[in-house]
């Protein structure tokens, strides 16, 4: 799925929160999933860096706001 919760594939996005961060706070949504184990979660996977990937519900993340 490429969209849901306000995030699209495309969009950039930082994490949510204080931290520590295992990985750069700022991506790329690469889409929707969910897991075998938890059809009724849905997961944003996001890749940081062009090779890391993380997976996140829409509360952990936001957008990248631009600034002018």
């Amino acid at each position: 799925m490429d969209s849901r919760e306000g995030f699209t594939k495309g969009d950039r996005v930082t994490q949510v929160g204080e931290g520590p961060f295992t990985l750069p706070r700022d991506g790329v949504v690469q889409g929707w999933l969910t897991f075998e184990y938890e059809p009724t979660e849905w997961y944003c996977c996001v890749t940081f860096g062009g090779r890391y990937i993380g997976r996140y519900q829409a509360h952990e993340i936001e957008h990248v706001t631009q600034s002018k």
